[in-house]
């Protein structure tokens, strides 16, 4: 599941196993509460919920798939069945064809020698 999210996922996102780094940027003006530790524990929990919708909606999608390949793989077996069903019914039919052309050879063959 990492490599697919490492694959996939944003790039702003912490690496799954990566640990949070406590660095104020000195880009980021913030306010008051805004701030040091809290602040930084604000931005990380955000980017982890971030990560934890992603990976959410990913997995609702690749159920999704999943449904919509067994649904197919179901009409796929059931057409294979069908012509199972078919090739016996072929196969009796061409074995009765053989065996009516065998006993017209034979007739022909008996009619030729009298």
């Amino acid at each position: 599941m990492d490599d697919v999210y490492e694959a996939n996922g944003p790039k702003e996102f912490p690496l799954p196993k990566g640990q949070p780094l406590l660095i104020e940027e000195p880009s980021v003006q913030a306010t008051g509460e805004d701030r040091g530790v809290k602040g930084f524990i604000e931005r990380w929990k955000k980017e982890v919920l971030d990560k934890i919708q992603y990976l959410k909606e990913s997995l609702e999608q690749a159920n999704k798939d999943k449904e919509a390949l067994s649904q197919e793989l179901d009409r796929l077996q059931m057409e294979l069945e069908g012509s199972k069903e078919r090739n016996k019914a072929l196969e009796g039919q061409l074995s009765e064809t053989l065996d009516t052309f065998y006993t017209l050879l034979n007739d022909v063959s008996r009619a030729l020698e009298e």
